[in-house]
C-alpha cells in the first residue's frame, strides 16, 4: 500500500514544494526488493527490503579489531556523480519514470541507462580500516568466482582500505532541517563549494545539519563515495548515521602517537619465511659485511652503534642520531668521525652504500647545520677521508639541493596529479580530458621523476669511470635514497631481482633511516598553540613513491631486465600503508626498538608477501621474459658461500673485523660471528657489462596507469593494456615450456593446442582420448588434466585454446572483474608456466631457442 502511494505521486517537484504538507503514515510493509523509489510525499528514501538484515552484514575482524561506528549506507563509483544535473535532466521527468530510475541516499533520481546503480550495504569504521560490506553481493553467484584471478589481500576486502590510507575527508551536508535528503542531494553539483568541508586533524569540527555523503580520498589514489539513509529516529535510534561514521574517521585515522595505530593491538604472532628467501634486512653488521665482501670496499669499516661506548651513554648519545649499523671510511676512527657528524644535519655525516669496480664508492651526506655553515672546515675533513678511500684520490660532489626539488615541492606536485587522476563527476573528467597533457604538465611530477632520472644516470656515469660519487642533501635521507638507489639499479643486475631489490630499499631506505612515518602520514603529532595545517604537511612527502615511479619508467625502457613487474611495484605502494607490517612504519630504528621493547609489538617484514597475498597473486610479481643470467647465479652461491663461512669465524678473526680493533669501537668486544672483510674481499663480484642508460627527458616518459588510474572504471579497457601483453607472454611462455617438455621426454602427446592450430594438423583420437584420462603430477599431487574444446580461435585467444581474454581489465589484476573472464581456466594455464617463475628464473634460461 505504501509503495503503491509512492509511485502514484504527481512528481518529485510537487511533494518537494511544500514540506508542511507531510504524510506522516508509517507502512510496517516492507518493500519489494531492490525497490529504492522515492515518495513524493514525504520525500523520504525507502529503505531496500535488506535493511532488516543489515546488522548481519559485518565485516570480518582480526585479531585485535574492533568494530567503532556502523551505519547503512550506498556506496557510489568514483567517477559516477552523485547528483542528477546531467544524467537526469528535471527532476519532474526522474518522478514519472518509476521504472527506469532509481533513487538513493544522497543523490537524485539517476538514470538507470546512463549510471550504475547504488550499491546498498553496511559502513563500518574500526581500529584498522574502514570496510563497507554489500548486502546485494549474493545476488549474482554467477559473478562470485570471478575474482578468483584478480589480486586479493589476506588482510583486506575489496571494499575495504585502511586508515593509514586516509588522506581526506569531506563531508557533504543538508543545510536546514526543512530540505529533504532528495533537495540536498539534488543541489549538490550547483553549490557543491557552499556543502563540502574538509575535516581537518586536531581541529574541533561542528557539523552543522545532517551529513547526506562522505567523500574520502585516499593516499593510493583511491577515491570513496558514500551516501547515508535518512532515517526515523523512533524507528532506527540516531537519526544522522553520516555524522556517526564522520566522528569516527576524524578520531581514528588522524592518530596523534604512533602507539595508537593498528598494529599495536593486533598481538597475533608471526612465524617467518623469508629464511629461505635471498632478501638480505641489514639489520646486523654481517650484513654490511656481505655487501663489502661482494662490491670489493677494502677501505670501509662496519660500525655497531652498540659497540660504541659514546654511543650508549644517554647524556652523550642524544647528541647524534645515527642508525644502529653504517660503514665509514676505514682511515678514520669512530670516536673522531662522531666527533665530525656533530656539524651534520641530524648527524648524517658520510655513509658508505655502494662500492662499483671495488674502489669507486657512492657515499650519502647531510648538509651542515646552519650554525656551522659559516666554517666548512668539518665538511672539508670528511670529503677528504672518503677521498683517500678512492684509489685515484678523486671525488665528485653531487649537490642535490640545488638540483632537485625539495619534499614541499614533491608534496604539492603530489596532490596535483592525485587531484588530476581522481575526479569527482564525470563533468569534471571531460573538462580534464579535453586539457590532459597541459594538467599533467602542470603537476611538475613528469618533471621531477626526469630530474631523478638524470642525475641517477650522472651519478652511476661516474661510479662507472672510476671515480668516487658524494651525494649531498639537506639531512641526507630523503631524495639521496632516490638518487642512491636509482643508480645501484642502473648498475648493478642483483638489485634487479625481486630479493636484490628488497635488499636494496632495506638498505637505502629502512636501515640509513629514510622517516616512513613522517613522510607518509602515519602520525599526526599535536599542533602546538598558533600551529597550522601547512607546517604538519611540510613534514609530509611521497618521497617513496617518486622512486617507485622512476623504478616503474625503468621497467618500460628496459622490460627484460627486471625480475619483478609493475604489479609488484603498485602491490608495495600500497603495503606502505598496511601498519601491520613496520618495513614503512618508523622513521628509526631506535623506534622500532623502543615499540617492541615498551608494547611488545609484533614486527612483521613486508617483504613475506605470503603473509598478504596467495601463490596465484605472488605469480604475477614475477617477469616472465626476465632472464637471469649464469654470472648472476655464480654471484649468489659465492655469497651464499661467504655467508656459510662467516659461522667459521673465530672469536680472534672477528675481533680484527670489527674495524679498528678496541681503540676504535670505544673498548668494546665484538661478536666472535663477525665476518671479517678483509678475509674475504678480493674483487669486486659486480658485473662491469650490465648497466643500464635509460632516457630521462620528459617526453621519454610515461604515466604509471596502473597505480594512478587503476580505481577509474572510465579508463577501463577490456582486454587491452600492458596487461594483455603479460598475460599474452605468460601464455606463450607456457606453450614453450610444454614443447620444451615434450623435447626433453620424446613424448609428443602433450604438445599444447596452439601448435596444431599453427601447423593446421589434427589431434588423433587415440591422443586426445589419452590426453583426456592422463593424470600429471604437480608437487606431489596428482591432477587431472580438463578436456578443452577443439574450437579453432584467432588472435591473443589461439595461445590457450578457447581462452578468453577480451574482457580481462587493463588494470589486471587490479580492475574490477566481470563475467567472462574465465579465471579458472587462466590460473591452470600460468600456474603450469610459473613453475619456473615462482623460482625466480625463466625457463628461456635453460632453452635452447636463445
Amino acid at each position: 500500500m505504501a509503495t503503491g502511494s509512492a509511485g502514484g505521486g504527481g512528481g518529485l517537484g510537487v511533494g518537494s514544494t511544500d514540506h508542511h504538507k507531510r504524510n506522516t503514515f508509517t507502512s510496517y510493509v516492507a518493500p519489494l526488493p531492490g525497490d529504492m523509489r522515492a515518495t513524493a510525499d514525504t520525500n523520504e528514501w525507502c529503505l531496500p527490503s535488506d535493511l532488516r538484515d543489515v546488522h548481519l552484514a559485518k565485516p570480518r575482524l582480526l585479531q585485535g579489531e574492533q568494530i567503532v561506528a556502523s551505519a547503512p549506507a550506498y556506496m557510489y563509483s568514483s567517477i559516477d556523480p552523485m547528483d542528477s544535473g546531467s544524467g537526469g535532466g528535471g527532476g519532474g521527468s526522474g518522478g514519472s519514470g518509476s521504472g527506469s530510475s532509481y533513487s538513493s541516499s544522497a543523490t537524485a533520481v539517476v538514470d538507470g541507462n546512463s549510471h550504475k546503480e547504488a550499491t546498498f550495504g553496511l559502513l563500518s569504521v574500526t581500529n584498522f580500516k574502514l570496510a563497507f560490506v554489500p548486502l546485494h553481493a549474493k545476488r549474482n553467484p554467477a559473478a562470485a568466482p570471478l575474482v578468483d584471478l584478480y589480486q586479493e589481500n589476506a588482510y583486506l576486502g575489496r571494499n575495504e582500505i585502511t586508515l593509514n590510507n586516509i588522506d581526506h575527508i569531506y563531508t557533504i551536508a543538508e543545510l536546514g532541517r526543512a530540505a529533504s535528503a532528495l533537495q540536498a542531494a539534488r543541489g549538490m553539483a550547483n553549490q557543491h563549494g557552499s556543502r563540502r568541508k574538509k575535516l581537518e586533524p586536531f581541529k574541533q569540527h561542528n557539523i552543522s545539519g545532517r551529513i547526506a555523503a562522505l567523500h574520502i580520498v585516499c593516499k593510493n589514489f583511491r577515491l570513496l563515495k558514500f551516501a547515508f539513509q535518512q532515517q526515523d529516529s523512533k524507528l532506527f535510534g540516531a537519526s544522522d548515521q553520516g555524522k556517526l561514521i564522520a566522528s569516527a574517521l576524524v578520531r581514528f585515522a588522524y592518530p596523534m602517537r604512533h602507539d595508537l595505530s593498528f598494529a599495536y593491538a593486533h598481538r597475533e604472532p608471526y612465524y617467518s619465511t623469508l629464511g629461505a628467501s635471498g632478501t638480505s634486512m641489514y639489520a646486523t653488521k654481517n650484513d654490511w659485511a656481505r655487501e663489502l665482501i661482494r662490491c670489493g670496499a677494502t677501505e670501509w669499516q662496519v660500525v655497531s652503534s652498540a659497540s660504541v661506548q659514546l654511543l650508549q651513554n644517554p647524556l652523550q648519545a642524544s647528541k647524534y642520531s645515527v642508525p644502529p649499523h653504517f660503514v665509514i671510511p676505514k682511515s678514520c676512527s669512530v670516536d673522531r668521525f662522531l666527533d665530525l657528524s656533530r656539524a651534520f644535519c641530524d648527524s648524517r655525516a658520510a655513509f658508505w652504500t655502494y662500492s662499483y669496480g671495488g674502489s669507486a664508492a657512492l657515499v650519502r651526506l647531510a648538509e651542515l647545520q646552519p650554525a656551522a655553515q659559516q666554517d666548512t672546515k668539518s665538511e672539508n675533513v670528511m670529503l677528504e677521508l672518503v677521498r683517500k678511500c678512492d684509489v685515484g684520490r678523486q671525488l665528485i660532489l653531487l649537490q642535490l639541493t640545488d638540483r632537485l626539488p625539495s619534499i614541499q615541492d614533491v608534496l604539492r606536485a603530489y596532490h596535483k596529479l592525485r587531484r588530476l587522476c581522481t575526479p569527482e563527476t564525470p563533468e569534471k573528467f571531460m573538462l580534464q580530458d579535453d586539457k590532459y597533457l597541459g594538467l599533467l604538465e602542470k603537476t611538475n611530477w613528469l618533471f621531477y621523476v626526469s630530474l631523478c632520472l638524470r642525475y641517477a644516470s650522472e651519478a652511476a656515469a661516474t661510479l662507472r669511470s672510476g671515480v668516487t660519487c658524494v651525494l649531498q642533501e639537506s639531512n641526507g635521507r630523503d631524495l639521496c635514497c632516490v638518487i642512491s638507489s636509482l643508480a645501484q639499479l642502473l648498475l648493478d643486475p642483483h638489485f634487479r631481482t625481486i630479493d636484490g631489490f628488497q635488499s636494496l630499499v632495506q638498505k637505502e631506505w629502512v636501515a640509513l633511516e629514510h622517516p616512513f612515518q613522517r613522510r607518509l602520514g602515519h602520525v599526526y603529532p599535536a599542533q602546538p598553540a598558533g600551529g597550522s595545517a601547512e607546517l604538519l604537511e611540510s613534514e609530509q612527502s611521497p618521497v617513496f613513491l617518486l622512486f617507485l615511479d622512476c623504478v616503474w619508467q625503468l621497467l618500460q625502457q628496459f622490460p627484460d631486465e627486471f625480475e619483478f613487474t609493475q604489479t609488484y611495484l603498485t602491490s608495495l605502494w600500497d603495503a606502505c600503508f598496511m601498519p601491520i607490517f613496520d618495513t614503512f612504519q618508523f622513521d628509526t630504528q631506535a623506534q622500532r626498538l623502543k615499540a617492541v621493547r615498551d608494547s611488545q609489538l609484533v614486527l612483521r617484514p613486508v617483504w613475506d608477501w605470503g603473509e598478504q597475498f596467495s601463490d596465484k597473486d605472488k605469480m604475477f610479481f614475477s617477469n616472465p621474459l626476465y632472464q637471469r643470467q649464469r654470472s648472476d647465479l655464480a654471484a649468489n652461491s659465492s655469497a651464499a658461500l661467504a655467508h656459510r663461512r662467516s659461522l667459521a669465524v673465530g672469536g680472534g678473526a672477528a675481533g680484527g673485523a670489527a674495524g679498528g680493533g678496541k681503540g676504535s669501537h670505544g673498548g668494546a668486544t665484538p661478536s666472535r660471528n663477525t665476518i671479517n672483510p678483509q678475509l674475504f674481499a678480493t674483487a669486486s663480484s659486480v658485473p662491469q657489462d650490465r648497466f643500464l642508460q635509460p632516457a630521462h627527458r620528459i617526453f621519454d616518459l610515461q604515466v604509471w596507469d596502473q597505480c594512478y588510474y587503476r580505481w577509474l572504471p572510465v579508463l577501463d579497457i577490456r582486454g587491452g593494456g600492458q596487461s594483455q601483453v603479460d598475460l599474452f607472454h605468460r601464455l606463450l611462455l607456457s606453450n614453450i615450456a610444454k614443447v620444451q617438455r615434450c623435447l626433453e621426454f620424446q613424448n609428443y602427446d602433450d604438445l599444447p593446442d596452439a601448435f596444431y592450430e599453427a601447423t593446421g594438423e589434427s589431434r588423433s583420437a587415440i591422443q586426445q582420448a589419452n590426453r583426456e584420462d592422463e593424470a600429471e603430477f604437480v608437487d606431489g599431487v596428482e591432477r587431472r588434466r580438463k578436456a578443452k574444446a577443439a574450437t579453432p580461435t584467432n588472435g591473443l585467444n589461439s595461445v590457450s585454446g578457447n581462452l578468453q581474454l577480451s574482457t580481462l581489465s587493463s588494470f589486471f589484476p587490479f580492475g574490477n572483474p566481470i563475467a567472462g573472464d574465465a579465471p579458472h581456466q587462466l590460473y591452470d594455464v600460468l600456474s603450469s608456466s610459473s613453475e619456473l617463475l615462482m623460482e625466480t628464473s625463466s625457463f628461456l634460461d635453460k632453452s635452447s631457442i636463445v
